[in-house]
């Protein structure tokens, strides 16, 4: 198996509520109501864009591409993400494309940043189309539907 990183596309008034909560309170409330395939809020690639092993690769890359000038991708490390910056997030996202996370691509530096999954082989068209483009295509929806995204890891 492997630790799945997914993205959920939840109102910025949601936000607020899950970061009054502790840790344990807020993981518990994420699987309940987004992560289990019956669960209340649970619409692949509506508001559950799930990514499987790659995804730490995807990130660390997808921010090493960041040429905005307050580096916004770094929000991508983080739990919660309100809908102005994740307006600022798909904006640069909508920039970038698989050749340049092969641009940026070393392995050694992933293997230094212990990037998850980083020192195995790299598969680009599966970088590409179950990470970057579930990155993209999350951050695009919630732009278009003014709403925030939490970053959930199972």
């Amino acid at each position: 198996m492997g630790i799945v990183c997914e993205l959920y596309r939840l109102p910025d008034s949601e936000i607020e509520e899950l970061k009054k909560l502790d840790i344990d309170d807020t993981e518990e409330y994420l699987d309940e109501k987004f992560a289990f395939v019956d669960s209340e809020y649970h619409r692949q690639n509506d508001t559950v864009f799930s990514m499987d092993k790659g995804w730490g690769i995807a990130r660390f890359l997808i921010q090493e591409c960041d040429n905005s000038p307050n580096k916004i991708l770094s929000k991508l490390n983080d739990r919660f993400i309100k809908s102005d910056d994740v307006k600022l997030v798909n904006k640069e996202l909508e920039s970038i494309e698989i050749e340049d996370l092969k641009n940026v691509y070393d392995q050694e530096k992933l293997i230094a940043n212990h990037v998850y999954r980083g020192k195995y082989e790299i598969n680009w068209d599966y970088i590409n189309n179950w990470h970057l483009k579930l990155y993209k295509s999350g951050f695009k929806k919630a732009s278009e539907l003014n709403s925030g995204i939490a970053i959930n890891y199972n």
